[in-house]
């Protein structure tokens, strides 16, 4: 994912929400589900450290 350490909270909070969504997609892979639970690790921890 690119440097999202650049990012607003607010911007932050609506990709969390996109791939929240994605994650009750019924099209796709064991694979992409794992990606996508990668991905919000990653947003969910840059949210946190720009909210402390």
């Amino acid at each position: 994912m690119k440097n999202i350490n650049n990012l607003t909270i607010e911007e932050l909070e609506r990709r969390i929400a996109h791939f929240e969504d994605r994650l009750t997609d019924f099209i796709i892979t064991e694979e992409q589900r794992e990606l996508i639970k990668e991905s919000l690790r990653e947003l969910k921890n840059a949210k946190e450290r720009k909210a402390s």
